[in-house]
């Protein structure tokens, strides 16, 4: 899907979510490597996001589509509905493109799902605010966090609801502990293409994912890091 943000100023519907969900999952799949061109690094494409440049807007939409849909959808368990959630994340994302302080990636990825965080609470408070509504909705973050699964480790990214937390936990672990939470949690790659990326063996990708979850739910509190040890294991849209 080709079309710019400022072709589609209007919000996303469903079926162009859907479709864009599907060709962004390919496209990663197919280029494991892929960084930003080293004409436009990122600072550079959030530089000029900020400024409402579609350029930078549809690079950021196409970059961190999947792991936002995937979010949403391993909460609401409910296809239709994630799109348009995910449509509602996008939407509000180009609106506080500006607001956001996020200097890198991996922060921008945080800030970003925490969008889709308060989205997927919204839904659910909203939900159970009819009077047809299910007893057994969730109620609250910590069972948005169950309804995923303890083995999500996108669940530790997303544990605090104020994005500065989760900034300063990132900023507390080391650069290759940075590196392996964007490439492997945030954007899918298998850990023999991390590893090729980063110059290290798959074993040792995988340890620093580990020891990375670890870490930042140490440091936000977390009671049991249950998703950092599952994470050792978790393919997260890996293909082999």
């Amino acid at each position: 899907m080709d079309r710019t943000w400022g072709e589609r100023r209007a919000r996303p519907d469903a079926r162009t979510a859907r479709e864009d969900a599907g060709a962004a999952r390919k496209r990663v799949a197919s280029q494991p490597g892929m960084t930003w061109p080293p004409a436009m690094p990122f600072a550079e494409v959030l530089r000029r996001a900020r400024s409402s440049d579609h350029q930078a807007l549809t690079l950021l939409y196409r970059r961190f589509l999947p792991v936002v849909y995937r979010f949403v959808l391993a909460r609401v368990g409910d296809i239709p509905t994630a799109e348009d959630l995910t449509s509602e994340t996008f939407f509000a994302v180009i609106e506080r493109i500006g607001e956001t302080r996020a200097h890198d990636e991996l922060t921008f990825a945080a800030w970003a799902l925490g969008i889709a965080r308060n989205q997927v609470a919204t839904y659910y408070r909203r939900q159970r605010a009819r009077p047809t509504a299910r007893l057994d909705e969730p109620d609250g973050a910590e069972e948005l966090f169950a309804v995923a699964g303890d083995g999500d480790p996108l669940n530790v990214i997303t544990a605090r609801e104020r994005w500065a937390e989760v900034v300063s936990a990132l900023n507390q672990l080391t650069e290759d502990q940075r590196n392996v939470l964007l490439y492997r949690v945030i954007l899918g790659y298998s850990a023999e293409d991390v590893g090729a990326l980063l110059d290290k063996q798959p074993g040792a990708v995988r340890a620093l994912q580990f020891r990375a979850l670890a870490s930042l739910a140490r440091i936000l509190g977390l009671n049991a890091p249950g998703g950092a040890r599952a994470s050792a294991g978790w393919e997260g849209g890996e293909r082999g």
